[in-house]
């Protein structure tokens, strides 16, 4: 997950420096919070998983 935030951030900074359009920077930074946030999401639903069941655990 640090990938997409360690290349992706730079890459957008890079473009915004070298003066390329507003279409590289805006479809670069969409594309690094879009590649962000679905590792996100996937990142924290699949470690969530149901609680062990303690049926016929006293107490």
């Amino acid at each position: 997950m640090d990938t997409p935030i360690s290349g992706g951030l730079p890459a957008t900074l890079s473009a915004l420096y070298r003066n390329a359009s507003r279409m590289v920077v805006l479809g670069a930074w969409w594309a690094v919070l879009i590649a962000v946030t679905l590792l996100t999401v996937h990142h924290i639903t699949s470690g969530v998983a149901p609680a062990p069941s303690h049926a016929g655990f006293p107490g």
